[in-house]
């Protein structure tokens, strides 16, 4: 026998809920863990059940993943893009991050129904940042050259760069990358990840480590050097 609801009654009651002792804060963004979500939705509705569809694939490379929620006789459907610890899409996500999405999209479809909906407003405002990166992903014909994650001075994956990264071990990758791809995805490769090669040389302890990093800029750089950042500086 299917559980007679409205919409009205679900989203009073989930609307109603303070869950600010929920709350996880990354970076300047608000989340409320999937397992948080799903044990209070429980609490209230627990014959809920959600689906997830397979992801769908942008012409820039970027995937969007889609989640149904269905409540009794209710049912929402909800989607999000694959994004970064910025929010930014990515392109060619790994299994890891597109399930990651898929349980950020759980979350967002819950919100449809009125569960801690708050924490995704503003979320469709204009952004330079997440145009930039959809515009490189676009540019780039849908392949990924930026790093997501740097080896660290303490030898752990990180998405660190600047002072903390490992200037050895990131020339070790470096050259796993460079001159085993087409001369086309060599040069992309080195264009998106030029100040972090730059920032690497610099923060070179080994004097053979800045030679190998020149040789390696001079194979790219036909220009004055960039004028490169120091987030941490800041």
């Amino acid at each position: 026998m299917t559980i007679q609801l409205t919409y009205k009654e679900v989203w009073q009651t989930l609307n109603a809920l303070d869950l600010s002792n929920y709350h996880d804060k990354k970076g300047n963004f608000t989340y409320l863990s999937w397992t948080d979500a799903w044990k209070i939705l429980m609490e209230h509705y627990p014959y809920a059940t959600y689906e997830f569809e397979a992801e769908t694939y942008e012409p820039n490379g970027t995937v969007m993943s889609h989640c149904t929620v269905r409540i009794g006789n209710l049912e929402r459907t909800m989607w999000l893009p694959c994004m970064d610890n910025k929010n930014n899409s990515l392109t060619n996500p790994t299994s890891r991050q597109i399930q990651d999405s898929r349980m950020r999209c759980l979350v967002k479809c819950l919100a449809m129904y009125g569960l801690a909906h708050y924490i995704f407003r503003g979320e469709d405002l204009p952004d330079a940042d997440k145009d930039k990166a959809e515009a490189d992903a676009l540019a780039s014909g849908g392949k990924s050259y930026k790093f997501r994650s740097l080896p660290t001075k303490d030898d752990k994956e990180g998405g660190i760069i600047n002072d903390d990264i490992n200037p050895t071990l990131f020339l070790k990758t470096l050259r796993t990358m460079i001159g085993k791809k087409t001369q086309e995805d060599s040069v992309a490769l080195y264009n998106h990840n030029k100040e972090t090669i730059y920032n690497a040389r610099d923060n070179a302890d080994k004097e053979e480590d800045v030679k190998a990093y020149q040789a390696l800029i001079a194979l790219y750089e036909t220009e004055e050097e960039p004028e490169v950042k120091n987030e941490q500086s800041k």
